[in-house]
């Protein structure tokens, strides 16, 4: 009797716990204002590529201005800087909507799904179905930590390369503005010794926007590493976490193609064959 009794207020206790974590304890902990210090930092990294991306449109109509064509491969190339850009900023906004997303499917789904397997080990196979809750709370633990794991392994590295990031992009307005100057020394030709120096010019600015594009280069891997390739990193060492401590392989949830067996195929042959006779 008290062996049931027990099994009832574990029960008990594990539906409040189901329910409390589904109604007020999603709500509390899908709220933006809870990640302010998080939202902030990629806020910050979405403004930065921002940046980095009108200053590589701007830059790159400003060289193609440069009369003559010694500088048009560098403005291609500048050009195409801003799909790059266009992608980090997704993967931007993405990890600032999974801020609050993951926390809401965590605790309405599989918290939840955790309760329901421990009170189903109370009925029928303890030790198998305690595992497997033991495995969906783990996971849980770990999708909670993902995201904010990755954003402040980032910042790390975004930190050490913040004044060479804002460096770029003050170069970069910088060979706009000598562009232009250029630019219109060259439409109105009204100075001679502007005109008489203008190869010399064409071709320190030319430098200049060299220096600039390898400049972009290197804010560019940064923004990618900071942005996309951590989080990535981190994902998979979760993956692997979760794969030591409880077995699981997650590659293997993956729904795979049904395999025939030897010989399967050459059987369905004769078959047709044989019905094709009768």
């Amino acid at each position: 009797m008290n062996r049931t009794a027990s099994k009832i207020a574990v029960c008990i206790a594990l539906i409040a716990f189901a329910l409390l974590a589904f109604f007020p304890v999603a709500q509390e902990a899908s709220d933006p204002a809870r990640y302010t210090e998080y939202t902030a930092s990629l806020d910050e990294k979405t403004e930065t590529v921002l940046k980095l991306m009108a200053a590589s449109t701007v830059t790159s109509a400003g060289i193609s201005a440069i009369p003559g064509d010694t500088a048009t491969p560098i403005a291609e190339k500048l050009a195409d800087f801003s799909e790059y850009f266009l992608l980090i900023l997704c993967v931007l906004y993405a990890e600032k909507y999974l801020l609050t997303l993951i926390p809401l499917g965590v605790f309405r789904t599989m918290l939840p799904l955790t309760c329901l397997t421990f009170i189903a080990g109370r009925i029928w196979n303890p030790r198998f179905m305690d595992r497997q809750g033991v495995k969906l709370l783990l996971m849980s633990l770990a999708l909670l930590a993902v995201i904010p794991l990755s954003i402040r392994t980032s910042d790390l590295i975004y930190d050490t390369y913040r004044e060479s990031i804002d460096t770029t992009i003050a170069s970069a307005e910088q060979l706009s503005d000598e562009t232009s100057e250029l630019a219109a020394a060259e439409d109105t030709n009204m100075l001679r010794s502007i005109l008489n120096r203008l190869s010399e010019t064409k071709d320190s600015i030319t430098e200049k926007a060299s220096a600039v594009m390898n400049r972009f280069v290197e804010s560019l891997a940064v923004m990618i590493v900071t942005s996309c390739v951590i989080p990535i990193l981190v994902l998979l060492f979760f993956v692997w976490i979760i794969k030591q401590l409880t077995g699981v392989d997650v590659r293997e949830l993956a729904p795979r193609a049904p395999v025939r067996p030897r010989g399967g195929r050459r059987r369905e042959e004769e078959e047709t064959q044989q019905r094709s006779s009768i």
